[in-house]
């Protein structure tokens, strides 16, 4: 049976999982990549098939990483440095590609491309977390590398599209003149621009920091990039991925792997519930129980994680006498689940992310 005939005889996030895991563990890396790659092109934002699919990476690059870190260090050589940070990212080697960029910046302070690269980064954590201080020290960096290549058009875009989703439209209208002047008549710049000039204005008294400031309280942005940036996170509490939610939570309980499960929002407001909570010694209601924990979770190991540049939280397990209870992360939030006593944490933590991200990511095919 062919490699693909034996994929399409168990299509499901669960069985492509297994799949990968086991094409892993025989060591046949270049097997379970194709595995990988073909889960996400019907899971497309399956956390967990993402990371297995990190995991195999690793396995492969160990060899690469070393001789990359040798020419670094021997006559820190600029190419060996981004190849090192390119090597660090496509693994999901968050807190090494972080050192590495940083290290690259150091040692070549003239270049644009380091803090082109640590701005990119930044970014994405900005876009995940929404918190105000990685959003300031992007546009640092995107600055620091426009201002060290005059004609580079990408820090421009992604300036644009932070400033975009931040309503901050005075520093929009000046990345539009850029653009326009850098972009010329190229076509692919086209939707960029109009979606830009669409809202660019001159406002007085604009304050980014202000603005970057309102984005992470409200646990919002003021627009949504995505039908022009390709950026498309809209996180747990939109519409379309909360009523999603539901139905991967409520499939989990009913196949009896949980008793009870939860999403949170940035907010800490609940967006989906399954399951009944277990009843209080005093009649009293504990439906927030397992949603405090969810929030407990997310208001302080998520984000202390990022404090210590952990790398981005991926989930944790909470056990006593009332069973099992798994936190994990979920893209503008966090999900969770409870399982009682003797359950294997692993696969709740599993089963929980498969169900979610399973619902989320199907593609109809």
């Amino acid at each position: 049976m062919s490699l693909l005939s034996g994929i399409f005889g168990g299509r499901s996030l669960d069985a492509l999982l297994r799949r990968a895991r086991s094409c892993l563990a025989a060591g046949d890396f270049d097997d379970g990549l194709k595995v990988v790659e073909a889960g996400l092109a019907r899971y497309p934002h399956a956390v967990v098939l993402r990371d297995t699919g990190h995991l195999i990476r690793r396995a492969q690059a160990r060899a690469g990483m070393q001789a990359l870190k040798d020419r670094v260090s021997q006559d820190s050589d600029p190419d060996a440095h981004a190849q090192l940070v390119a090597l660090y990212r496509d693994v999901g080697m968050e807190a090494e590609m972080i050192r590495a960029t940083e290290r690259f910046a150091e040692e070549h302070p003239e270049r644009d491309l380091p803090h082109l690269l640590r701005g990119e980064q930044l970014l994405e954590v900005f876009f995940a977390d929404l918190r105000a201080r990685d959003g300031r020290a992007a546009i640092d960096r995107l600055l620091r590398a426009g201002a060290l290549q005059p004609d580079a058009l990408k820090p421009r875009v992604m300036l644009a599209e932070l400033y975009y989703a931040i309503g901050a439209d005075k520093a929009l209208l000046g990345q539009s003149s850029a653009l326009h002047r850098l972009a010329g008549d190229d076509e692919v710049f086209a939707p960029i621009l109009a979606a830009i000039d669409a809202v660019a204005r001159t406002v007085p008294n604009e304050s980014v920091d202000a603005l970057l400031a309102k984005v992470e309280v409200a646990g919002a942005l003021a627009r949504d990039p995505s039908a022009w940036s390709g950026r498309k996170r809209r996180g747990i509490a939109s519409e379309t991925e909360g009523s999603r939610l539901e139905v991967g939570l409520a499939k989990l309980v009913a196949e009896g792997t949980a008793e009870e499960a939860v999403g949170i929002d940035r907010a800490g407001d609940v967006v989906g519930h399954a399951g009944k909570p277990p009843a209080a010694a005093d009649g009293s209601d504990e439906e927030t129980a397992l949603a405090g924990v969810a929030r407990a979770v997310a208001r302080t190991v998520k984000v202390q994680a990022r404090e210590l540049e952990l790398g981005a939280f991926r989930r944790c397990v909470v056990e006593g006498p009332f069973g099992v209870m798994v936190v994990a992360d979920a893209a503008g939030g966090v999900v969770a689940a409870r399982a009682g006593r003797g359950t294997d944490p692993h696969r709740l933590a599993d089963r929980l992310t498969v169900a979610v991200d399973g619902i989320r990511g199907r593609r109809v095919s």
